[in-house]
């Protein structure tokens, strides 16, 4: 049974699945790369480019292994993480078909 996943952006940072608060995504990084990939969930999203944003002051090639570290950490502490996160070897994307609510698109809406 795959149970919805509530995202709170708007007054700080949440998720919640069912009845379960989930707490692993708990380091600012990682709620910062998925409230960006959240809203800009209609387009997938260039490593590249993504590297660069949050790691403006870093070589390329360590912002790159920035990007890579927080991304396999997320695959480890989401949820079904796949079934929310579209991951190749040049973009990343927040899956518009995964059971997700999100408020800012409440709010938007």
């Amino acid at each position: 049974m795959t149970h919805t996943l509530h995202i709170q952006l708007l007054g700080g940072f949440r998720l919640q699945r069912g009845d379960e608060l989930q707490n692993a995504v708990d380091r600012r990084r990682q709620q910062s790369l998925l409230a960006y990939l959240l809203l800009h969930r209609a387009a997938p999203q260039s490593r590249q480019r993504l590297a660069f944003f949050f790691w403006p002051e870093s070589t390329d090639k360590q912002a790159q292994t920035n990007l890579r570290q927080i991304l396999f950490t997320l695959r480890q502490r989401l949820p079904n993480a796949e079934r929310y996160l579209a991951i190749d070897e040049q973009t990343v994307q927040w899956r518009g078909d995964a059971p997700y609510t999100l408020d800012v698109a409440d709010f938007d809406a």
